[in-house]
């Protein structure tokens, strides 16, 4: 009898024990939660026309804009734009053109009352030169929900050389808020192809998306306003 309750009372010390110490564990640390979004599963909106729903009244889709046939040089380019369904009306945050030998992603980094963070990575073939080359694009957004205002990031713009295909490369992005400054934190890890190293790019912004700081600089981005689409 002596023995069982001895068992007991271990058991009782060892439950206790690992509940008083449960927040030591990594798990449970604050900081590790708030960067939880670079381990999870990030959501690509590989198809166009597709809404992807944040919520009932905020969507965001890839829009096939359709083709532009370049009869001067006989090439045919697609043009897409980004989307944004924000309450009843729909507003275009991107119109541009790439060649039809193209990969476009659209990945949602972060979102929350004011703010949604997104980014589009483009990886294309250009062959319609004399020496076709790759080109890897990669552009981050944040759009203020509030006021349809929105500021766009370039991360990389990078073209391959001499006949290669290398590029720099995207290793890696995240968004965050530091809700006591009240400020949105756009990381990213970029590998360059001339020399393989990574580096780390930085950009900071206040909830009006002014600029705070930014690895290239504030004076080469500023804030837009998202057009209504017809």
């Amino acid at each position: 009898m002596k023995s069982i309750k001895l068992l007991a009372m271990i058991i009782v010390y060892n439950v206790i024990f690992n509940i008083c110490n449960a927040k030591e564990n990594a798990l449970w640390d604050d900081y590790l939660q708030d960067a939880t979004q670079v381990n999870s599963p990030v959501e690509y909106i590989g198809a166009y026309n597709k809404y992807s729903a944040i919520n009932p009244n905020l969507k965001i889709m890839l829009r096939d804009f359709g083709d532009i046939n370049k009869k001067n040089i006989n090439y045919t380019l697609k043009k897409y734009g980004i989307q944004v369904l924000n309450g009843k009306d729909v507003y275009n945050v991107l119109r541009t053109a790439v060649p039809l030998q193209s990969n476009v992603d659209l990945a949602l980094l972060y979102h929350d009352k004011d703010i949604l963070a997104f980014r589009m990575r483009e990886l294309s073939t250009v062959n319609y030169v004399k020496i076709p080359f790759k080109r890897n694009r990669v552009s981050a957004f944040l759009y203020n929900i509030k006021n349809n205002n929105f500021t766009e990031i370039p991360v990389i713009l990078s073209d391959s050389e001499d006949g290669d295909e290398k590029t720099d490369l995207l290793m890696g992005d995240q968004v965050t808020y530091d809700a006591k400054k009240g400020q949105y934190t756009y990381l990213a890890n970029v590998k360059t192809y001339t020399d393989g190293k990574v580096f780390s790019f930085k950009a900071v912004f206040n909830i009006n998306l002014k600029c705070i700081a930014l690895t290239l600089g504030c004076d080469t981005i500023g804030v837009l306003k998202a057009t209504k689409s017809n």
